[in-house]
């Protein structure tokens, strides 16, 4: 049957609260910045309001601005803010499935958006989306196999959410009040700390000199910008080059590895550290960076104070109040004062940073994966091609340990488990992390033992197969 979502649920748009009524206390605002599960930023409101606008656990979503996303709200109750939409299905609906149906017709969603400055979507072309609307029972199906998959991405979002505020408890016990020589020792300005070459600390060239237009997809000297440091950890996103004849003008912004770079305009005091394998590079004026005597500072004790210690930033924002847009500049950066703190210290914090960073990598791998896999769930399931009984039961088997494996396990689930092992390799076809690959092996041992599999030989392979009984 053919519905138009506003037909079979109550769209509620957000409200625009009056930002000079904003609060540090009360009932916090869902604006856009915080459709996430850090749950950061916020304003608050603590005058009355129409209870429509309030957010529960688990309400669904839609942003309308910007990034266009759609949302399972996971944080406490909070107020709704304009440009989101809050979409309550009918009781005879199952709210579930009505949030995979938007999250697979997410692409559908921003074709209808309008481009001005930014991505716009109407709230009326959010009403009029058109879909097929299967029965309860069929609805109930699709829920429990995506809502499996789903459970996958949020454990790994989590495990991630606990090793980054294991990093930053780490971080403040050792360089904080909690450390017992914390009063002992001298502040230090970022501008002592610099290696004595000329240039050390350096911003861009002038936007007049690198226009946009200058920028190549491929080359031989990639141009580094606000966005690879504005997640407080270096990345690769759009990628900008420069050929190597262009570099002679601009040799003297070139970026090192183990440099520090910290964003300086309009996104202010966001900070990394250039990786190993940088290859040739130079940074924007939208940077400054910094290359440091090693003897005195640690890059990844001076990265991670720029963005997680709280007596830098409160220098940062106090220096970076601009007319138009924040700023920072050379001056303001190198006057900025933090502990020096002991150099065995600091390279200490530098192996926890890159383990606990090589953790947060792998979970971040696995849970790119399991979104794989939900979307291509998704799409079998609103074909109406899914296969109900087998589709994720091995992921979330695997999950748990070989008796939970043993007893929750089919035919169905065993022989996938098998055909996945079927060649001695780590690939994104089979199992993509060494851990899982092992585990894997390991059951299958179990299995052999518990004789639900058997050996066979393959006289065409000329091979021992293995087979589900």
């Amino acid at each position: 049957m053919k519905v138009k979502l506003g037909d079979i649920c109550n769209i509620i748009s957000g409200n625009a609260w009056s930002s000079s009524k904003f609060s540090k206390q009360g009932i916090p605002i869902i604006r856009i910045n915080n459709l996430n599960k850090k749950g950061r930023g916020f304003a608050y409101w603590d005058l009355d309001y129409d209870p429509k606008y309030l957010i529960s656990k688990n309400d669904i979503l839609l942003s309308l601005s910007g990034t266009i996303k759609v949302y399972r709200w996971h944080g406490e109750e909070a107020l709704l803010n304009q440009r989101i939409l809050k979409i309550v299905p009918n009781t005879d609906i199952n709210s579930n499935w009505i949030y995979y149906k938007l999250l697979d017709s997410i692409n559908l969603i921003i074709n209808k958006a309008r481009y001005a400055i930014i991505k716009n979507v109407s709230i009326n072309a959010v009403k009029n989306i058109e879909f097929d609307l299967p029965d309860l029972e069929t609805q109930d199906r699709i829920v429990a196999v995506l809502d499996k998959a789903n459970d996958l991405i949020e454990k790994r979002e989590e495990a991630v959410l606990k090793l980054e505020e294991l990093l930053d408890a780490t971080f403040l016990n050792m360089f904080g009040l909690k450390n017992p020589s914390f009063q002992s020792w001298n502040d230090i300005e970022i501008g002592n700390l610099k290696k004595s070459a000329k240039g050390s600390m350096r911003t861009g060239p002038f936007g007049s000199n690198l226009k946009h237009d200058r920028f190549k997809k491929k080359g031989e000297v990639a141009v580094l910008g606000i966005d690879n440091a504005v997640d407080n950890e270096f990345k690769w996103k759009k990628k900008r080059f420069l050929s190597i004849d262009e570099y002679e003008e601009f040799k003297r912004y070139t970026v090192y590895s183990r440099d520090v770079i910290i964003t300086i305009m309009g996104t202010v005091g966001k900070s990394a550290v250039i990786p190993n394998n940088i290859g040739l590079a130079i940074n924007t004026k939208h940077l400054a960076a910094l290359t440091l005597d090693e003897s005195l500072c640690n890059p990844y004790y001076l990265s991670y104070s720029i963005h997680s210690n709280p007596y830098v930033k409160f220098q940062l924002k106090k220096k970076s109040r601009g007319a138009i847009m924040d700023g920072l500049n050379l001056t303001s950066i190198k006057a900025i004062k933090l502990k020096k703190a002991p150099i065995e210290l600091q390279n200490k914090f530098e192996k926890i940073y890159l383990e606990i960073h090589k953790q947060k990598n792998r979970m971040l791998h696995s849970r790119d994966k399991s979104e794989i896999l939900l979307e291509a769930l998704s799409q079998l399931a609103f074909k109406g091609e899914l296969k109900f009984n087998t589709a994720v039961d091995l992921e979330v088997l695997m999950e748990n340990d070989f008796e939970f494996f043993k007893n929750n396990s089919n035919k169905e689930s065993i022989i996938l488990l098998l055909e996945r092992l079927n060649k001695d390799e780590l690939n994104s076809n089979k199992f993509y992390e060494q851990e899982l690959y092992d585990k894997a092996k390991n059951f299958v041992f179990e299995l052999l033992n518990e004789k639900k599999i058997m050996q066979i030989y393959d006289k065409d392979s000329k091979r021992i197969k293995l087979h589900a009984k």
